[in-house]
């Protein structure tokens, strides 16, 4: 494919946290003893990452500086890398929600790129965050091999970003991915400055 440049991100999904079955969002819950156990699982053999970045929130950025640590790796935690925020709805109860909220609650997951009655980030602003982030991380880490430790609704619209999905599939419903679930995205840069992506699902083990 000529002189170009290629850019590897293996993207993972944090472990379980403390919260479990509670809307996350950006509510700083903390990973436990399993979820790390989880995560390291899923990467193992992947030692020959050069940059670690991650979301600031604790279940993602523990594991993510244990990581760096370990293969004494510099690591980035950047808030562009958050979970959508739910806004009032955030860290609460899924179950208490859908008894209190249903309706708006069947609104939003029916079409989310319309409704966003908790007060929380709009998906259109999460869509844009998500692909500004990544676009600066082509720029910044462009060439070199990187660990991205995030979570799964981030994961979800990156994915949609790449395999341009149109902004109404119902891919949030549709895609599962469980805890430490990882996934890998290679990039051939062009001479021209373009960007090729190519997915890759690594075989993982999923965690209950």
């Amino acid at each position: 494919m000529g002189n170009g440049i290629i850019t590897r991100i293996d993207i993972l999904r944090h472990g379980l946290p403390d919260g479990d079955g509670c809307l996350r969002g950006h509510t700083d819950f903390a990973i436990t003893e399993k979820g790390l156990d989880q995560m390291s699982l899923a990467v193992k053999g992947l030692d020959d990452v050069e940059q670690v970045v991650t979301s600031p929130l604790a279940r993602c950025r523990v594991f993510a500086e244990q990581y760096a640590e370990g293969l004494s790796l510099p690591v980035q935690a950047q808030e562009q890398w958050q979970e959508l925020s739910f806004g009032l709805w955030d860290g609460q109860d899924k179950n208490v929600l859908w008894q209190k909220h249903a309706d708006s609650l069947t609104k939003y997951w029916e079409n989310p790129w319309q409704t966003t009655p908790h007060g929380g980030e709009k998906l259109v602003d999460f869509d844009a965050r998500i692909q500004k982030a990544w676009q600066v991380l082509l720029d910044q880490l462009h060439g070199q091999r990187i660990l991205l430790v995030t979570h799964s609704g981030v994961m979800k619209q990156l994915m949609r970003q790449l395999l341009a999905m149109p902004k109404d599939a119902a891919y949030l419903q549709c895609v599962d991915l469980p805890y430490a679930a990882r996934y890998r995205v290679t990039v051939y840069t062009d001479e021209q400055g373009k960007h090729w992506h190519r997915m890759q699902w690594p075989v993982e083990q999923r965690f209950q």
